[in-house]
C-alpha cells in the first residue's frame, strides 16, 4: 500500500510530539498495508490451489511407477492406470486440528473427526494421509475450505475398463497399486516394472458370452454358484474362465466372501459322471479293456456298505460306448475293477487330478483326496464321487482327448515367441479318438442331446453328483456339470460348465442333462463364430432325434 502526498501533508509535523504522532500514524498505516497484503496473498493462494501447499507437495509428491496395462488376446484394454489426487496433511503446519477435521468432515461424510484430530495432534507425526484417491469434486471442495496444512499428492488409480468382466481372473490392486489378487498379484513384478502391456489369452467376446450364460443360469436355475472354462485344446490358451457370482475389481470393498470365491479355480467339487470317460480311457490305454467288450449291468454292485446302482437302468448287456452314452455307474465300476486301484490312481495323477493345477495363478485350489485308497474309493471315483477337483483341472485333463492323447497345461498369458507349449502324453492317440467318438454319441444319442449345436459336432459328457454333507451325500443338493469338445472330427476347444445346487425347472428334473448340457449348447452356438471355428457339414437331425440345447433352455435374449 503506497501512502499518498496528501496524506503526508495532512499531518502536522511541527514539534517533537507532533512528529511522533505523525510517525505513529505512518507505522499504523504501514501495518494496515502489510495486513492487507497478507490477506490478498492468502486469498490468491486458496483460489489458485495454494502456492505454499503446492511447494510442500512438490517436496513429497508420491507417484507410483506407471503400472503396465492388461489387455486381452486382441489388444482390448482390460486394466490401466490413471493419475489421481490423494489428500494428506502436514500436522506441524496446522494451527487448529479441530477446525481442519470438522471442515473436512463436510466433504467426507464418513470421516472420523476425533480420530483425525488425534492423528493431527500427534507430535511424532510429520505426515498424515486423510483420504486416498479423491474425486475431482472432492478435491475442489477441499480447496474451497481454505484450510492450512493440507496438500494433494499424485497417486495412481487402477481402472478396470470392463467392470466385472474377467474380474476373478484379473484380480485387483490395493490402494498403493500393488497386486493383491488374481493375475495382478501373480504378475506383480512384471506389471509394477511398467513397459508393454500384459497380454492375456482370454477373448473379451468369448468371456462376455460365458459370463452372460452363467448369469442366465443363476436366474433360470437359482444356482448357489457357477463356473465355466473355455480352453483352446492345442495350445492350452484359456479363452474364457468365469465364476458366478461375479466381482467388480473396481470396487473390492463391496465384495462379499461368497463373491470372492473363484469357483473355476479356487474351489473344488465332486463332479460326478464327467469322470467316466477318464476311467474308460485309463482302462483302454492300459490294455485291460477292449472297445468291443460288453458288460452285464442289470444288477447293482455291493461294495462294503455301499450299493452302486444306475439312476436310469439300461439293458442288461451294455457295450463300453453304451456305458458312457447312457452314463452307467454299474458298468463304469466294472471297468474300474478291471483296471485296478494302482493303475487307476496312476492315471489320475498323470492327468493332474491328484495335485494342484500347474498354472500361474494365486489361490489355485488343490484337490481333496480320499483319506484311504481302497476298493470302494476306486469304485466311487470312477463315476466322480470321492475326489474333489477344480473345474479348471478337469477341463485341462480333457484337453488330452481333444489333442490326440496329449494334455496341455492351461495358461492365461500369451506366450513369448521362444516359449514352448507344455504337453504331457497321457493316453494314446487311438484311445483319445475312441473317447471323443463316445462323447459325440453321448450328445447325439445319450444324456447330452440338449447340448448339440448343428454344424459344430459337439461331443460331451454329463455329470450329476450329490453333494456331501455331515450326514453323507444329500440327494437334494447337486453339482451339475457338462464337459464338451467341439467339433469332434477335429477338436479345437474344451468347454466345461459347472452349476452348484441348481433348482429344477417346472415339470423337469435337476440333472445336468436338463441344465448344464443345454447351457453349454447355447454357449457354443455363441462363441464358435467368434473363435473362427468353421462349421462342419453334417446331416441335420429332426427335433424328435435331438432336443437342441439352444432351444431347450431359452430366454428372451438373442443368442
Amino acid at each position: 500500500m503506497r501512502l499518498s502526498n496528501s496524506f503526508l501533508h495532512s499531518l502536522n509535523l511541527d514539534g517533537a510530539g507532533d512528529r511522533w504522532a505523525a510517525l505513529r500514524a505512518i507505522m499504523v498505516a504501514g501495518v494496515i498495508a502489510l495486513m492487507f497484503g497478507v490477506v490478498t496473498w492468502r486469498a490468491s493462494v486458496v483460489a489458485m490451489g495454494g502456492t505454499h501447499e503446492a511447494s510442500v507437495a512438490e517436496k513429497s509428491v508420491h507417484v507410483a511407477a506407471q503400472r503396465s496395462d492388461i489387455v486381452d488376446r486382441n489388444g482390448e484394454l482390460l486394466a490401466t492406470s490413471l493419475t489421481i489426487d490423494s489428500l494428506a496433511a502436514a500436522p506441524q503446519e496446522i494451527w487448529d486440528a479441530r477446525e481442519v477435521a470438522e471442515g473436512l468432515a463436510t466433504v467426507f461424510e464418513d470421516l472420523d473427526v476425533d480420530q483425525l484430530i488425534a492423528r493431527l495432534e500427534d507430535p511424532n507425526r510429520k505426515f498424515v494421509w486423510i483420504r486416498r484417491k479423491v474425486s475431482p469434486r472432492q478435491r475442489q471442495a477441499v480447496y474451497d475450505l481454505g484450510l492450512e496444512g493440507l496438500r494433494f499428492e499424485k497417486e495412481v488409480q487402477r481402472i478396470y475398463t470392463g467392470g466385472a468382466l474377467a474380474g476373478h481372473l484379473i484380480g485387483f490392486t490395493n490402494v498403493d497399486s500393488q497386486g493383491i489378487a488374481g493375475l495382478e498379484l501373480a504378475h506383480q513384478d512384471r506389471l509394477a516394472a511398467g513397459g508393454k502391456p500384459l497380454k492375456l489369452t482370454i477373448d473379451t467376446g468369448v468371456q462376455f458370452a460365458l459370463e452372460d450364460e452363467l448369469k442366465f443360469a443363476a436366474e433360470a436355475f437359482h444356482v448357489k454358484g457357477a463356473a465355466g472354462v473355455v480352453i483352446e485344446a492345442k495350445t492350452g490358451a484359456v479363452r474364457a474362465i468365469a465364476s458366478w457370482p461375479a466381482i467388480d475389481p473396481n470396487r473390492p470393498g463391496d465384495m462379499t466372501g461368497d463373491q470372492r470365491l473363484n469357483r473355476a479355480m479356487g474351489a473344488v467339487f465332486e463332479l460326478g459322471s464327467v469322470f467316466k470317460p477318464l476311467t474308460v480311457a485309463a482302462a483302454l490305454d492300459a490294455g485291460v479293456l477292449r472297445p468291443s467288450e460288453t458288460f452285464n449291468v442289470a444288477q447293482n454292485i455291493q461294495i462294503g456298505a455301499v450299493t452302486v446302482r444306475d439312476r436310469h437302468p439300461i439293458s442288461s448287456i451294455a457295450s463300453v460306448t453304451d456305458i458312457i452314452v447312457h452314463s452307467s455307474n454299474v458298468g463304469t465300476v466294472k471297468i474300474e475293477q478291471l483296471l485296478g486301484l494302482r493303475q487307476h490312481k496312476e492315471f489320475l495323477d498323470r492327468v493332474g487330478l491328484l495335485s494342484r493345477p500347474q498354472v500361474v495363478y494365486p489361490g489355485a485350489a488343490a484337490p481333496i483326496l480320499p483319506v484311504e485308497w481302497d476298493e470302494l474309493t476306486g469304485a466311487t471315483i470312477s463315476y466322480g464321487h470321492g475326489l474333489a477337483v477344480s473345474p479348471l483341472a478337469l477341463a485341462a485333463a480333457y484337453t488330452a482327448f481333444a489333442n490326440d492323447g496329449e494334455m496341455v497345461r492351461p495358461r492365461f498369458v500369451e506366450p513369448e515367441p521362444e516359449d514352448e507349449i507344455a504337453r504331457t502324453r497321457v493316453v494314446s492317440a487311438p484311445t483319445a479318438r475312441l473317447i471323443t467318438d463316445m462323447m459325440r454319441r453321448t450328445v447325439t444319442d445319450g444324456t447330452g442331446t440338449r447340448a448339440d449345436v448343428y454344424g459344430y459336432e459337439v461331443g460331451g459328457k454329463t455329470g450329476t453328483a450329490e453333494k456331501p454333507g455331515p450326514d453323507g451325500y444329500d440327494p437334494h443338493r447337486n453339482i451339475c456339470s457338462f464337459v464338451s469338445l467341439f467339433p469332434t472330427s477335429r477338436p479345437e476347444y474344451v468347454v466345461l460348465i459347472v452349476l452348484d445346487e441348481p433348482e429344477a425347472l417346472e415339470g423337469e428334473g435337476k440333472t445336468a442333462a436338463l441344465n448344464a448340457a443345454p447351457l453349454t449348447g447355447r454357449l457354443i452356438a455363441r462363441i464358435a463364430p467368434m473363435l473362427d471355428v468353421a462349421p462342419v457339414l453334417e446331416k441335420r437331425r429332426s427335433t424328435s432325434d435331438n432336443s437342441s440345447g439352444v432351444r431347450a433352455v431359452s430366454d428372451k435374449r438373442a443368442l
